[in-house]
């Protein structure tokens, strides 16, 4: 893992645990002075530092707790989670939401601050929905597809083995269900169902206001609507992947993607918007359609207010690759575990109040 990574985490945990998995570091820089690295060792590019070769192509930021590690690894001990990517987040308040990632970690939002919940599997979590406390669906690699039921997680099975992107779930309980080779399924208790979607492109995202009004987003600028009987294509005017989608209201919507690709859907056609950027932008959610947020992979956040796009003050390099936001609060997930979060009301100039949450695993 790269020595900015950790310096960054660091400074938003301010705490001393973490450094505590450093072990009998080479003094010398194995990038500079090759020599430096021994037999049987490797010069590791990101640490900079000779490792046991066996170690040597380690990532603390996919290993999951409690690596084995060489000489000179770094082992996640504290703070938590385990800085594992977090891929996807829902929020129903500034108390109550659910971000899930990679080596199937699932956390927990409570009036307590985030805690660690039991998770069924080991898979990469890609995308969660929270409807209410007690109901909230997670999919992820290999078909894996979880519910939540306030309590505890339990798998579900969907007979598909494809990787499902992201889930948008309903009061109801209902869910639709999107993911690669152009799958859509529609999730009732416990039962699975596919719905036709007419494309075979993986699909990345899905938002909805209610059960007949859903939009989907995919590979080569691919956007589909659902009314409550079937999907048909919708022109978005480009070939850009696209990633995220936001259903504002029944008439208006977002869309983003590669290369700096920005859409709006608003009296019944899409069309491009410019941000000035061609970072690719990775999620986006909102608030009706004043009140939108939308994430790239420098880990620049946009905001629109109804009238204009801002550029919000830089609070991290890495990407963020999930955005949730209600009334009054906003929250940002992404690499090695970096959680911001930010009250929308204390900041209405360009959101001053975006802080680092990370200290709350402490």
């Amino acid at each position: 893992m790269p020595k900015r990574a950790l310096l960054l985490l660091g400074v938003l945990t301010g705490c001393d645990g973490l450094w505590q998995g450093l072990r009998q570091p080479v003094s010398e820089n194995c990038v500079v002075n090759p020599s430096a690295c021994g037999g049987g060792q490797v010069c590791n590019a990101n640490t900079e530092l000779c490792e046991p070769a066996e170690s040597g192509t380690a990532d603390m930021a996919s290993s999951g707790p409690g690596p084995t590690c060489g000489p000179s690894d770094f082992c996640w001990q504290s703070p938590l989670p385990s800085g594992n990517l977090l891929r996807s987040v829902s929020l129903l308040s500034a108390q109550s939401g659910l971000s899930v990632g990679d080596q199937g970690n699932i956390w927990q939002l409570g009036p307590s601050g985030w805690q660690q919940s039991q998770s069924p599997t080991r898979s990469t979590l890609y995308g969660v929905s929270m409807a209410s406390p007690s109901s909230a669906v997670a999919v992820g690699q290999a078909g894996t597809v979880l519910r939540f039921d306030g309590s505890k997680w339990s798998a579900v099975s969907c007979g598909t083995t494809v990787t499902l992107r992201s889930v948008h779930s309903f009061p109801s309980g209902d869910a639709f269900l999107v993911g690669d080779q152009g799958t859509v399924l529609r999730l009732s208790g416990s039962s699975c169902s596919p719905v036709a979607s007419g494309v075979s492109v993986q699909l990345n995202a899905v938002d909805a206001i209610d059960p007949s009004t859903v939009w989907v987003a995919g590979a080569n600028g691919t956007i589909l609507f659902f009314d409550g009987t079937s999907f048909r294509s919708q022109t978005s005017g480009t070939k850009e992947e696209l990633r995220g989608i936001y259903a504002a209201t029944s008439a208006e919507a977002f869309a983003c993607g590669t290369r700096g690709t920005l859409l709006r859907y608003s009296l019944g056609a899409w069309s491009g918007l410019n941000l000035g950027t061609t970072q690719s932008l990775d999620a986006i959610s909102g608030k009706l359609a004043d009140n939108v947020m939308v994430s790239a992979a420098n880990g620049s956040v946009y905001r629109f207010d109804g009238t204009s796009w801002r550029l919000l003050p830089a609070l991290t390099k890495y990407r963020l690759e999930g955005v949730a936001v209600t009334d009054t609060e906003s929250l940002l997930v992404g690499d090695f575990g970096t959680i911001l979060c930010g009250n929308l009301n204390k900041a209405p100039a360009g959101l001053r109040g975006l802080r680092t949450a990370y200290s709350d695993f402490v």
